[in-house]
């Protein structure tokens, strides 16, 4: 069955751990930086309903945990698919395709909408009317913070409305960096806020966060111990708290348990830090009783929606993701089996190296930075509100944890092994309990030869033998002197 599935990326019990993740999907510094800037625009675009679930997000408070996305992206498992991906966790396979992203995030996912009719702008004759008549391609969020700070009061209503939009879509939807240029498809359709409304953003968001992730399998196999990560990345960590019901219990608290008809990103709240240890002892202790799901959709969970919503051309066919599929149906227990992975073949190229040309200084707003990674693997933003701790997180991390031992669960080999132990334990036990019993049983018999022989030499000797009571009758005993007549009897020989 092995050869006819997936690979993983790394060996089971090998992935590599790495110190720092530059995460560039930061709703906290976004909205932040607005709130700050142009409170009176960013309170008009919260009120619109086609990003709503982003500010939701941000006020319940959900952390980031980057290590659970971090260990997801190393149980990866490698297919032809190329927009969508299987991941293992506890050896069973979970899909995140674009009905998974879907019910994440509630971004319009329909891949039949065309996107020629995105392509027309009118002309109002405002900042972003003017950037698109120009032929300067390097607009980028990072450059008009620096150089229209000041005269952005100056714009248009619609165009600072238009800036934030922008921004959101770029930092967090697309997440990517502030410095990277701002594609004229994207100032297109913020022109027209019904367009914006109606625009596929979960596709784009989709595809982005995919090519990020295949960039960084080549980086982790390149045994690096940091990494940039690009992408709406909180939609694969949500994922996994839906998936894994017991990491969301590890990462937060669900609001509602009966919710339904809404993107699960905004049902999550908490800001529970997880180790590393964490995540590996829950796989260890999941058992095929504990749920996991594989499939996740709008509707519900373990549901496949096959429909020409989310439909992608050229998409390629993998029989292996087929046969896994079909293991999925009928419920096939994987607890037991041993998942293959890609072997890494270690190439030592002997080349020489030219030093790096200097690069001149440029001018830096710390303000404006995406902020490197820490220690904690989680980032936020250096100057944003700091996040309360979650008071209830390490109850429901023991609860979680502490529920079952930390074993895990028996494989065919350990089965074998421990089988075979308890055999020879007995056959040795039962090997010193007949010995002991022969011992027992010949001193026994010793001993009764000795007394039967004891007892036949006394009765050729005619002695009784001590064990027969004597059957002779006693004398009549002599009546004794009494004690008056013996001193009558001194006194008379005194007399003489």
């Amino acid at each position: 069955m092995s050869l006819e599935l997936p690979k993983r990326i790394f060996k089971e019990g090998e992935e590599p751990q790495v110190n720092q993740i530059n995460n560039n999907c930061r709703i906290e510094y976004i909205i932040t930086k607005f709130k700050t800037w142009l409170p009176n625009e960013l309170a008009a675009v919260k009120k619109d309903p086609v990003f709503s679930q982003i500010f939701k997000l941000h006020d319940n408070g959900l952390g980031y945990s980057a290590r659970v996305i971090h260990s997801f992206l190393c149980s990866e498992l490698v297919t032809y698919k190329q927009k969508e991906l299987w991941f293992v966790f506890a050896r069973r396979a979970l899909r995140f395709s674009l009905q998974e992203f879907h019910a994440v995030t509630g971004f319009e996912c329909n891949t039949g909408i065309s996107l020629t009719e995105f392509d027309d702008w009118e002309d109002d004759d405002g900042f972003w009317s003017r950037v698109l008549r120009t032929t300067d391609t390097t607009i980028t969020l990072f450059n008009l913070w620096n150089k229209h700070k000041l005269s952005v009061n100056k714009w248009k209503n619609a165009d600072r409305i238009r800036l934030i939009y922008l921004a959101l879509i770029l930092c967090v939807v697309l997440a990517r960096d502030e410095k990277a240029i701002i594609p004229f498809k994207y100032i297109k359709v913020v022109m027209d806020l019904e367009k914006l409304r109606r625009y596929p953003w979960g596709v784009d968001a989709y595809d982005h966060l995919c090519k990020s992730i295949a960039k960084t399998r080549d980086t982790l196999k390149d045994k690096t111990s940091s990494y940039v990560l690009d992408g709406f990345s909180y939609a694969l960590q949500i994922w996994a708290m839906e998936a894994v019901p017991k990491i969301g219990k590890l990462c937060g608290k669900r609001l509602d348990k009966q919710f339904s008809n809404g993107p699960r990103c905004i049902n999550w709240r908490g800001a529970a830090k997880v180790s590393y240890d964490e995540i590996i002892r829950l796989e260890e202790i999941i058992t095929p009783e504990d749920v996991m799901y594989p499939y996740i959709s709008w509707e519900g969970n373990m549901v496949v929606i096959v429909s020409d919503i989310f439909r992608r051309d050229g998409e390629v066919e993998d029989d292996r993701v087929k046969v896994l599929m079909e293991l999925i149906r009928k419920n096939h227990d994987f607890s037991n089996h041993i998942w293959e992975y890609e072997e890494i073949a270690e190439v030592s190229l002997d080349l020489e190296v030219e030093a790096p040309t200097p690069v001149a200084a440029t001018e830096v707003d710390q303000d404006f930075q995406t902020p490197q990674g820490s220690s904690n693997v989680g980032v936020t933003a250096k100057k944003g509100k700091k996040r309360l701790p979650d008071r209830g997180m390490e109850k429901r991390k023991h609860k979680v944890l502490s529920s079952r031992s930390n074993q895990a669960p028996f494989t065919e080999d350990m089965k074998a092994f421990m089988t075979q132990l308890f055999e020879q334990s007995f056959s040795g036990m039962e090997q010193r309990l007949q010995k002991q019993m022969t011992e027992t049983f010949e001193k026994m018999q010793s001993e009764l030869k000795e007394s039967c022989k004891a007892a036949s030499e006394e009765v050729e000797h005619g002695a009784p033998s001590p064990s027969k009571p004597s059957t002779r009758e006693p004398s009549p005993s002599k009546p004794s002197t009494s004690e008056p007549s013996l001193r009558r009897s001194k006194r008379g020989v005194k007399k003489h």
